[in-house]
């Protein structure tokens, strides 16, 4: 899981440390889709999927217990919803509401934690 080293990273960055041991969907600049437990991931985006599912543009299915994703390959993820509920964004909302700029990459009510926060619809 995510360390304490990481205290630098960027939002999206902390949600993906965050999926760790949760069931993930990656999509790849090549079309393909995987969908598998995230097991490991880095800062810069590499992650370590396992009980892989491989679906291809030509609708077909591989499977693979492990698989290795650069992070320069990786068009989206898809996380679970209920990391909605993280407590990252409830230190995010602290802030927001405080209008503290903090070393989260974002000032004030912009930038990416304010799009993540609307789109959970955090109340």
């Amino acid at each position: 899981l995510m360390n304490n080293s990481s205290k630098n990273v960027g939002i999206p960055l902390k949600l993906i440390h965050q999926a760790e041991k949760h069931q993930i969907s990656v999509k790849l600049k090549d079309g393909k889709l995987l969908v598998g437990e995230l097991m490991n991931s880095e800062d810069n985006w590499n992650l370590c999927l396992r009980k892989v599912i491989i679906k291809e543009k030509e609708n077909k299915n591989c499977k693979s217990m492990l698989y290795f994703v650069r992070g320069n390959q990786i068009t989206f993820i898809i996380i679970p919803e209920i990391l909605k509920y993280s407590p990252l964004f409830y230190e995010i909302r602290l802030k927001m509401t405080k209008n503290i700029p903090s070393g989260l990459g974002i000032v004030g009510r912009s930038g990416a934690a304010n799009s993540i926060l609307k789109s959970t619809q955090w109340k």
